[in-house]
């Protein structure tokens, strides 16, 4: 072959090459209107997440009528739109030999973050990937994550998209387990399957084994708004626990004051500490004064509702969110105990602190 020849041969798989990531369909977001999440209720889970994008050749295959990158695409715009603002810092990682841009190069590499979590950037990001290409070097992505989260502390979620075809199950259970180490107990691992093989099914299987804390769906069980919103509140939310903590009035104030005494502030002080060193998460306190029938309804039910604020306001000061506690007054509505006796009108004067909290990942 002569070199007039072979140049006319580079050039025209040259040019082929780039006709066929040019003519790759463009990405469309599916239609579909996200659900809210009412979060009263619920504390974070977890400080932050991670999606891991797979963007191999295989993901540029059909699955329905679609590319499955698309498909893949769409759960992710789709967890995006529906990730309430609760502070999170999020993160982005595509794998592939093209990782996500035609001609890059690249094996694996981190596309959004770590950082505070921004649905608009975070959506830019995804909106980025523009073709599937490649091998499948999905244990270099879920590395390419671990780097990301070398430094993080607190609770994490890892969401790994992919059809989980043509993978190293070897490399990937390693770096799946290092992972993990990295995080003890903080850490858990969604799987997002894209497309009907079985062939991944085991893997799938062998790295999200955490009962309680993984979980493993397929892409179209979360395809619908409300499916979705159950998958976000699963993978980063928690039920807040509601923990009772009743102190009685004579240890926080004077007779007939609202002025917190020495001894009401350490108690309050004693209660942060219990919290804190239980390393829950507090989603929402409630604040209930409660006072002994003695004296008109009409004034009891206002000393309770100053107590309870002087309770309040204490605590903003000591660092609780504000936001979060509600504050009431029950007045002499709900005794715990007969208001016949001494002991009894004791027993009905206090403060009763209700704790909402939710516990860490893992957990």
């Amino acid at each position: 072959m002569n070199r007039r020849h072979l140049l006319s041969c580079v050039a025209a798989s040259s040019i082929a090459l780039l006709a066929a990531c040019g003519s790759a369909p463009t990405y469309t977001p599916a239609s579909v209107q996200p659900a809210v999440i009412d979060t009263d209720g619920y504390a974070p889970k977890v400080d932050s997440f991670v999606v891991i994008l797979d963007t191999s050749s295989s993901m540029g295959e059909d699955y329905m009528d679609r590319p499955k990158l698309h498909t893949a695409q769409d759960v992710v715009a789709s967890f995006n739109s529906t990730v309430p603002a609760l502070g999170y810092d999020a993160g982005m990682v595509t794998f592939g030999t093209g990782s996500g841009r035609c001609f890059s190069g690249g094996m694996a590499k981190a596309v959004y973050g770590l950082t505070p979590y921004q649905a608009g950037d975070f959506s830019n990001a995804l909106n980025a990937v523009t073709c599937a290409g490649g091998t499948t070097p999905m244990s270099e992505g879920i590395d390419a994550a671990a780097e990301m989260l070398s430094s993080e502390t607190g609770s994490i979620a890892v969401i790994l998209v992919s059809d989980f075809k043509w993978v190293s199950a070897g490399p990937v259970s390693g770096a799946v387990s290092k992972l993990k180490a990295q995080h003890a107990n903080n850490l858990c691992l969604h799987t997002v399957k894209v497309g009907d093989n079985t062939t991944g099914d085991a893997l799938i299987a062998a790295i999200a084994d955490n009962a309680g804390c993984d979980s493993s769906v397929n892409a179209g069980d979360i395809a619908s708004a409300d499916a979705m919103a159950a998958f976000v509140t699963g993978a980063l939310l928690a039920p807040l626990q509601y923990e009772k903590h009743s102190v009685a009035a004579t240890a926080l104030f004077d007779f007939d004051k609202a002025v917190l005494k020495d001894q009401g502030k350490a108690e309050l002080q004693k209660l942060g500490e219990y919290i804190k060193g239980h390393g829950i998460k507090v989603g929402d306190i409630d604040v209930v004064g409660h006072t002994d029938s003695i004296g008109p309804a009409d004034y009891n039910q206002g000393l309770s509702e100053r107590r309870a604020m002087a309770v309040s306001e204490y605590m903003v000061s000591q660092g609780v969110d504000g936001s979060i506690i509600d504050v009431s007054g029950k007045g002499e509505t709900e005794p715990v105990a007969s208001n016949d006796t001494s002991e009894g009108q004791a027993l009905n004067r206090r403060v009763d602190i209700h704790v909402g909290v939710s516990r860490p990942a893992g957990s």
